[in-house]
């Protein structure tokens, strides 16, 4: 029931009550919220064909096509400014967030999501920022390659944060790679960037980095509703990080590492596939935060490249769709930066990651239109904001018509 208010002239005793029950309800709208999306209903486990890895290396987003319209002028004016700030800012320590019982969590500390985002993003800025990005992204390169395992130091670099962060709080070490995402990602980099001449230099590093995904049994049960350490967060990554490297080794001259590559990447996408058919479980519990006090994500959809996004939403029958589109109409702030909490309990804020997954999957799988998609970019959580980054990109991509192309 929606607070019915007072007249203005109510005196000061009745601004109280207002804003009483005005609290109230707020309080009442952050509640513990662990359930999942209300949309249970399942497919039978498929089996997915050579055919539909061919269809998941072959095409990419066209970043570069053209919005239209005055409110992707403004998002793209957003996004120029954001990337041009973030590149003359570098470099930047670890994003913090609070989020309550939870405790705290590190954002932004690995290249896989810097390369990814801002090669993403270079279509759409303007020339000199561009030029800027890709010197930096050059610049980064033999030090913190985006398939690195190992990224940057949580404590080195200026503050992100719009507010004072004690030196005694904030968490130390350095980022890890959540998943072979940044594979991916430097694919993404070498294709966005034209720089097809970091390949050979980098093949080696790359194909080390990929052996645990290539050799050995992949180990992920589609039925499992009980993971609490990211698994399916690492099988979309690694699934991301296979496309990545089947692109990768046409460049490379390596058709032995790309068949590899092929043939792996359509068992790991059929777990995918099955565990978006079959298990309706979408959040999960995390560890992801300094306690595992009342936290959840949406695991899945964390590290989802677009193509894989939108074979999923081909290959689970619409499934997926459903859930994520009911799971995210019950949460109508989950864009908002530093929004009531929507997912886990007794914590002040949701955490960045739940409107990065989100953000994903009402572009690549609910296909939401370009305005609705536009309306979600409202302000960053920081400056160098890497999902900021993605936000502007996907919404851009949707206004400019949609288009993929093929990958040469």
């Amino acid at each position: 029931m929606m607070p019915r208010l007072l007249p203005h002239r109510a005196g000061p005793a009745g601004r109280v009550a207002v804003l009483l029950v005005l609290a109230a309800a707020a309080a009442a709208s952050g509640q513990n919220v662990v359930d999942d999306s209300p949309e249970t209903r399942r497919a039978e486990p498929t089996q997915v064909k050579a055919e539909d890895v061919e269809a998941l290396v072959r095409e990419t987003p066209d970043f570069a096509a053209r919005p239209r319209g005055s409110e992707a002028a403004r998002a793209a004016a957003k996004l120029n400014a954001h990337v041009a700030a973030l590149v003359a800012g570098y470099p930047w320590k670890a994003f913090h967030n609070t989020l309550g019982i939870s405790g705290y969590e590190a954002y932004f500390n690995h290249p896989d999501g810097m390369f990814y985002a801002l090669s993403i993003a270079l279509p759409q800025v303007r020339p000199e920022t561009a030029a800027a990005t890709k010197r930096l992204l050059a610049q980064e390169l033999p030090e913190f390659p985006p398939f690195a395992v190992t990224g940057f130091a949580n404590l080195e670099g200026q503050a992100r944060e719009a507010y004072d962060v004690p030196a005694g709080v904030r968490l130390s070490g350095r980022g890890k790679a959540a998943s072979a995402f940044g594979v991916y990602a430097f694919w993404a980099y070498v294709h966005w960037a034209g720089a097809a001449d970091a390949v050979k230099p980098a093949w080696d590093a790359l194909r080390e980095r990929m052996q645990p995904v290539l050799d050995g049994p992949y180990a992920f049960d589609p039925a499992n509703a009980k993971y609490v350490n990211d698994e399916a967060q690492r099988l979309t990554g690694d699934l991301a990080g296979l496309v990545g490297l089947a692109r990768l080794a046409r460049l490379a001259g390596d058709a032995e590492t790309g068949a590899r590559a092929r043939a792996r990447a359509r068992e790991l996408l059929e777990l995918r596939v099955n565990l978006e058919r079959t298990n309706p479980r979408i959040l999960e519990a995390t560890r992801s935060a300094s306690k595992s006090l009342h936290i959840s994500k949406l695991a899945r959809y964390c590290d989802l490249a677009p193509e894989v996004g939108r074979t999923l939403d081909r290959l689970s029958e619409g499934v997926g769709r459903t859930r994520v589109t009911a799971f995210r109409e019950a949460r109508n702030a989950w864009y908002l930066a530093f929004s009531e909490r929507m997912i886990g309990g007794e914590n002040w804020v949701s955490p960045p990651h739940l409107g990065r997954a989100l953000m994903t999957t009402a572009t690549f799988l609910e296909d939401l239109p370009a305005d609705r998609l536009l309306m979600f970019l409202d302000v960053p959580w920081c400056q160098a904001d890497f999902y900021f980054v993605e936000k502007c990109a996907y919404a851009l991509w949707a206004a400019g018509g949609r288009p993929w192309k093929p990958v040469e």
